[in-house]
């Protein structure tokens, strides 16, 4: 049997030249690198078995495909491993609040917020999917992901505001 993962070079060189990206947003989503990686690895592993059979347009739409996959299995992931949790209920409108690869310091603060609000927040901003999509990926009504985002901003400027008056 061929091994699918490796037999097609346009799949190795999407995952070779983007594969950084998706495992920031999954780091983002999950809040651990070693939680991020094992996301990637399942998702990489699914969608290679099912490469062959899928006929992409263009590199934009595997590629939505794979942040797709890699997005599922990162919100799996928090689901299995914290199924206690609530995950999401706010809304957001400051984009430029939100630069999560310039400031480390602000990524610190994403940890913090509840699991359902960073989602909302990094699939939102970091990877800019609109709250149907939102909606869809996390089982919630967009209400609630409305709710999340705003939640989560929120909380966000008060933190950062609390930071700036120390300084």
């Amino acid at each position: 049997m061929t091994d699918t993962w490796s037999a097609d070079p346009r799949y190795t060189d999407l995952v070779r030249r983007r594969g950084g990206e998706l495992l920031r947003a999954a780091a983002m989503l999950t809040g651990s690198r070693h939680d991020a990686e094992d996301a990637l690895q399942e998702a990489y592993i699914a969608v290679s078995r099912s490469w062959p059979t899928r006929l992409f347009g263009s590199e934009s739409a595997a590629f939505a495909y794979l942040r797709t996959a890699v997005l599922r299995k990162s919100i799996d992931l928090i689901r299995k491993r914290h199924p206690s949790d609530d995950l999401l209920e706010r809304t957001v409108e400051d984009r430029g609040l939100l630069r999560f690869e310039e400031d480390q310091a602000f990524f610190a603060r994403l940890q913090h917020l509840p699991q359902q609000q960073r989602a909302v927040l990094v699939l939102r901003y970091y990877l800019d999917l609109d709250d149907r999509r939102i909606a869809e990926l996390l089982d919630i009504t967009r209400a609630t992901v409305r709710s999340n985002a705003m939640r989560g901003l929120d909380k966000l400027r008060a933190e950062t505001r609390a930071v700036a008056e120390k300084r």
